[in-house]
C-alpha cells in the first residue's frame, strides 16, 4: 500500500503504509524464531484483558522511574523501540514494552473478533492500557507514545490523568486537517525530488502534464524516496526496523484505521494539566515545526523540541539528539 493512498484516505486507514515496503510485506502472523525467543525473555508478562485475550509486555530495567511505551502503526510491534533499552535503563528509568492487542507478540484475534468493530476503537485501546497499567502495578508513571501511540497516550491521559506524571507525544498530529495538509505537502515534495532525478524526469513530466506514465515504476520510486526523506533517513535499515516491517499486522491495522481520529483530541488537550513533551523529527511527514509549536501552546504545561536531520522515526535517525531531551524531561518531572 502506498503513501499516496494514505494521503487520500488517511481517516480510513491512518498511516498503514509507514515502515512498509511492498517487497518486505509478509504474512504478519507467521511466528518466527524472534517471537518464540521474546516470549521467554526475562521481564515478560502476559496480561489478560477483559478475560478474553492476553497482551505481551516486557519490563527492562530496575529504576524507580517507570515509562510505558506505546507503539505506532497501528498494529506494529514494540521492536522498533528496542533502542530505548540502550538509553533509558542506565539512567535509572525502567521501560515497559507492550504490544497492543492484535500486534505481533500479543494474542492474535480470531475471525469472530476481527469482525467485532467494538474491539478496534481507540476508546477500547485506552481501556486496555488501563488494564495493562494495573497488571504491571504502575502508578504515577510516564506514558510515551510514538505516532499512532501518541494519540493513545493523549486519550489515556485525558481519562486517567491521576496515574500519569507526564506525557511524551512524539511524531504525531492530533488534528485531521493539519495531518492531511502535512502529508500532502511532503507528498508534493517527494514528487519534486523525483523530478530532479534524471531517470525519473521523463516519467514525472508526463505525470505533471496529465500524460500516460508507468504507475508501477512511479509508485515504487515514490515510496522509497518518501521513506528515505521523511520516515527514516538512514541508508541502511536497522534489524529492529526490518523486523517491525515484517511483523506488522496489516489486517488489524485496517480495522483500527477508521477509529484513529474518532475522538475529540482538541477537546482533551486543554484539560490535561500534567507536563507534556512534544517531539518531531526535522523532516517528519506528519507534523511540521510550526504545527508542533502551535500544539504546544494548547497544553497547560508543554514544551517541544525538534530533532535535527531526522524523519518520522527520529529516535533511530538521530538518537544522540533525541534521548538527552527525553531523559531530561522525565528526570525533571519525576
Amino acid at each position: 500500500m502506498a503513501i499516496q493512498f494514505v494521503v487520500r484516505n488517511f481517516r480510513a486507514c491512518f498511516i498503514v503504509s509507514i515502515l512498509l515496503l511492498t517487497s518486505l510485506v509478509n504474512n504478519a502472523q507467521e511466528k518466527d524464531n524472534t517471537y518464540y525467543k521474546k516470549q521467554q525473555e526475562p521481564g515478560v508478562k502476559k496480561i489478560l484483558i477483559n478475560g478474553k485475550f492476553w497482551v505481551w509486555t516486557q519490563k527492562i530495567g530496575d529504576g524507580e522511574i517507570n515509562v510505558l511505551l506505546l507503539h505506532g502503526g497501528p498494529a506494529q510491534s514494540h521492536e522498533y523501540f528496542e533502542i530505548f533499552s540502550k538509553h533509558l535503563p542506565n539512567k535509572g528509568i525502567t521501560i515497559y514494552y507492550y504490544d497492543q492487542f492484535g500486534s505481533y507478540f500479543s494474542e492474535q484475534p480470531t475471525p469472530q473478533q476481527l469482525s467485532d468493530t467494538s474491539l478496534w476503537k481507540v476508546s477500547r485501546y485506552v481501556k486496555e492500557i488501563e488494564q495493562v497499567r494495573k497488571g504491571l502495578n504502575l502508578d504515577r508513571f510516564f506514558i510515551y507514545g510514538h505516532s499512532f501511540g501518541s494519540l493513545l497516550a493523549l486519550a489515556y491521559t485525558y481519562k486517567y490523568q491521576t496515574h500519569v506524571k507526564g506525557i511524551i507525544f512524539s511524531d504525531m498530529n492530533p488534528f485531521p486537517k493539519d495531518f492531511d495538509q502535512r502529508i500532502s505537502f511532503t507528498g508534493n515534495q517527494t514528487d519534486s525530488i523525483l523530478n530532479t532525478i534524471p531517470k525519473f524526469n521523463a516519467l514525472m513530466q508526463n505525470k505533471l502534464q496529465g500524460l500516460s506514465y508507468d504507475q508501477k515504476v512511479y509508485q515504487e520510486a515514490f515510496d522509497s524516496t518518501f521513506t528515505r526523506n521523511f520516515v527514516l533517513r538512514l541508508d541502511k535499515l536497522p534489524d529492529a526496523i526490518l523486523r517491525t516491517k515484517i511483523h506488522k499486522n496489516m489486517e488489524v491495522a485496517r480495522k483500527i484505521g477508521p477509529s484513529t481520529f474518532s475522538l475529540n483530541y482538541a477537546g482533551m488537550i486543554p484539560k490535561i494539566t500534567i507536563p507534556v513533551l512534544l517531539i518531531r523529527g526535522e523532516y517528519d511527514f506528519i507534523i511540521s515545526t510550526e504545527q508542533l509549536k502551535k500544539l504546544s501552546q494548547l497544553f497547560a504545561k508543554a514544551q517541544y523540541y525538534v530533532v535535527p536531520n531526522a524523519g518520522h522515526i527520529c529516535f533511530i535517525d538521530n538518537p544522540d539528539q533525541y534521548f538527552p531531551g527525553l531523559i531530561n524531561f522525565i528526570k525533571r518531572n519525576n
